[in-house]
């Protein structure tokens, strides 16, 4: 009868499944797409597979599954040691510290969200009635995960609850990254181009955070300040991004660069299409700033970028002009008005950048492009709707 009842209940699991767990328990689940995170030999740079699948511009309609803040929660501590005492121990022993015991990290510090809004519900539900809204940056105290989805905050001194996935600990920093997009390359009457094996051309767009390939360098995104020959602050998030291909070519130029003492100083990098117009209709002379009315600027395609050198002592080498002096001193053609100085620093730079895979173009020696420009996407993604996510989340838990 026992041999028979076993059998039963094998049978009964096959067929279901196996499904023993009931449907209504809930599980955490893991982070998304940190399961990617092998670096490539000599690179900071995990592999080339896409760092993370979440949607370009996160919305709380996610349908992947967010990260269950609980599951980070440490091992709980051991029982505290005691010491052995004999009859003849008649002196009372040192009290022995007790472990702390462990916080959950979501409740530990301030909370902060990564995404441009976060709506805060009266319920654990998108069918909740929205209490409040949490903008880019802004903190809430974290109160405790309700499922694995949703936690519960602490929003304008009431309780409330929002999506966990995009709440990160409020002293992380955040980094840019925007998944794979691809589209066909289109002619100017807008018909598909072909190659020579009769297949569409496909155009990319991968965008990576510099600072993640590059840890050292430093970044100082003019149009992102109001020092720059337009005087607006032209970028409201200045998010220092590059297609993923240029900015692999970008750190093997920073280590050659590094081997000398000298560090990358980054100006201007991405730059959306819509700021393009802006700088045109400034200095209205395309060999300064691609016409955008006509066609397009390698910044536009997030495969360009205006840099100088810095030494090992912070101070940045003399080049012939300062950044974005658009005359023409600042033309390679003029080096014989340069200084023997300035020739040689900006020959230094050419040669490194140019034997790492980017080009030059004449009216400017700050300005690099990647030599495969033409295979990447013409962009105006707003620097404000590139997704935000901390090192970790990225794949990337050196930072």
């Amino acid at each position: 009868m026992k041999k028979a009842l076993l059998l039963l209940l094998v049978l009964v699991v096959v067929m279901t499944g196996c499904k023993l767990v009931p449907d209504d328990q809930v599980y955490p689940s893991p982070v998304p797409a940190t399961d990617i995170a092998t670096e490539a030999a000599n690179s900071q740079l995990p592999s080339d597979e896409p760092l993370i699948t979440e949607p370009a511009v996160p919305t709380e309609y996610v349908t992947e599954t967010p990260v269950d803040p609980t599951e980070t929660a440490t091992d709980e501590p051991t029982d505290e040691p005691t010491e052995q005492r004999t009859e003849a121990v008649t002196e009372t022993p040192k009290a022995t510290a007790t472990p702390a015991p462990t916080q959950d990290p979501y409740s530990a510090n301030l909370y902060k969200c990564r995404c441009n809004e976060l709506a805060v519900r009266s319920t654990p539900s998108i069918t909740g009635s929205v209490i409040g809204t949490l903008h880019y940056e802004e903190t809430v105290q974290y109160l405790g995960a309700v499922d694995s989805n949703f936690v519960k905050v602490v929003y304008n001194n009431k309780e409330g609850y929002c999506y966990g996935w995009y709440l990160v600990p409020a002293n992380e920093k955040l980094y840019g990254y925007l998944p794979p997009q691809y589209e066909y390359q289109t002619d100017s009457n807008g018909h598909v181009v072909y190659d020579e094996n009769g297949l569409p051309v496909t155009l990319k767009a991968e965008l990576i955070d510099i600072r993640l390939v590059v840890p050292n360098i430093i970044i100082y995104q003019i149009f992102g300040t109001p020092e720059n020959f337009t005087g607006q602050v032209l970028y409201e998030r200045p998010v220092p991004v590059l297609q993923r291909d240029t900015a692999k070519k970008l750190a093997a130029a920073a280590e050659r660069f590094a081997q000398d003492g000298y560090t990358i100083k980054v100006y201007d990098c991405y730059r959306p299409k819509s700021v393009q117009f802006i700088l045109f209709d400034i200095v209205k002379v395309s060999r300064y700033i691609a016409n955008p009315y006509t066609s397009a600027s390698n910044h536009n395609r997030a495969a360009a970028l205006d840099i100088s050198l810095v030494d090992s002592n912070g101070k940045e080498l003399d080049f012939p002009t300062p950044m974005h002096t658009f005359n023409e001193l600042s033309n390679r053609t003029s080096y014989k008005s340069w200084t023997a100085e300035q020739r040689r620093n900006v020959e230094y730079m050419t040669n490194i950048m140019v034997e790492c895979g980017f080009k030059t173009i004449n009216s400017e020696w700050w300005h690099f492009s990647d030599s495969n420009y033409l295979s990447f996407i013409v962009l105006d993604i707003n620097m404000k709707d590139i997704p935000m996510y901390t090192a970790a989340q990225l794949g990337f838990n050196n930072q």
